[in-house]
């Protein structure tokens, strides 16, 4: 596993430890995501083994999700994380580096949902490839019986 990063918010520290980072710089500011990072992660060992996601890529997806299966939805059976998503509440306002906690198997439901839109061709390619890594860091953590939490900066 690579060196953790470090991240100091109001003077306190907070160690990630990245499993895998899907940002990528900007092509105007250099800055990966420009600084719309989520970071999903879970603890072993005391390590918080994480996944970096661009934050505003993820909206896109979840946003295309409402766009094209909204109507056939039956909004309050949805999972808390796609309707959190879209009232801007919980999770998706979570920025604090304690970590909002979520719930996995909703997650998983979420995603399994997330998997039947079918995205404009740019951005499927990359709905494919957060849902598998989001996937895999829920299967991680529900395997050691641990919590996962989120992070947006």
């Amino acid at each position: 596993m690579k060196t953790p990063i470090k991240l100091t918010i109001q003077k306190e520290n907070f160690l990630f430890y990245i499993q895998k980072d899907l940002t990528e710089p900007c092509p105007e500011c250099g800055v990966p995501a420009c600084g719309k990072e989520d970071f999903f992660w879970y603890e072993k060992d005391g390590k918080r083994i994480t996944l970096v996601l661009d934050g505003s890529l993820l909206n896109l997806i979840i946003l295309d999700y409402f766009k094209v299966i909204f109507e056939k939805s039956n909004y309050a059976s949805l999972p808390k994380f796609l309707r959190e998503s879209n009232e801007c509440i919980g999770w998706s306002e979570a920025e604090d580096f304690v970590g909002t906690e979520l719930d996995i198997d909703d997650l998983l439901a979420a995603l399994d949902l997330i998997k039947t839109a079918e995205p404009e061709e740019w951005l499927k390619e990359v709905m494919i490839e957060y849902v598998h890594e989001l996937n895999s860091i829920c299967k991680q953590a529900k395997s050691l019986n641990n919590a996962l939490f989120v992070a947006r900066n």
